[in-house]
């Protein structure tokens, strides 16, 4: 038998000190937290079942982004902006035809503006209650 064979527990430990200086203990920082984040979102079935018939991904990107802008804004209508269109990884184009969708399948009703970013009003969906 060699030196190396015979391995005690006690050659096998490590001192604490030493993991610490190699881990130092990572305790979540309260000023590094951004705060309450959306972790999901509750789609109605009735729109669940109508965007079964949608034929772009964009559309259901934005309704589901749409469902959620509803809820927080308590039901007021919604400013669909390029900003909201990044945020959902879609184009301005994609993002038109997706509106043009959604309102085709009875989801939203859109008030066009010239010059000015569409404003949207949810159809079958109530506002968060109070």
């Amino acid at each position: 038998m060699d030196d190396h064979d015979d391995i005690t527990i006690e050659k096998l430990r490590v001192d604490p000190a030493t993991i610490q200086q190699i881990i130092p203990d990572r305790k979540p920082d309260k000023s590094n937290r951004d705060g309450w984040q959306r972790v999901f979102t509750s789609v109605p079935r009735k729109w669940e079942l109508r965007l079964l018939h949608a034929k772009r991904i964009s559309t259901y990107r934005l309704a589901l982004e749409l469902v959620y802008l509803h809820w927080k804004e308590n039901g007021k209508p919604i400013v669909v902006s390029s900003k909201i269109a990044k945020m959902v990884k879609i184009s301005a184009r994609s993002k038109w035809n997706a509106l043009a969708e959604l309102e085709r399948l009875g989801l939203i009703r859109v008030d066009r503006m010239r010059r000015r970013s569409p404003r949207v009003v949810l159809l079958c969906l109530q506002a968060k209650q109070t």
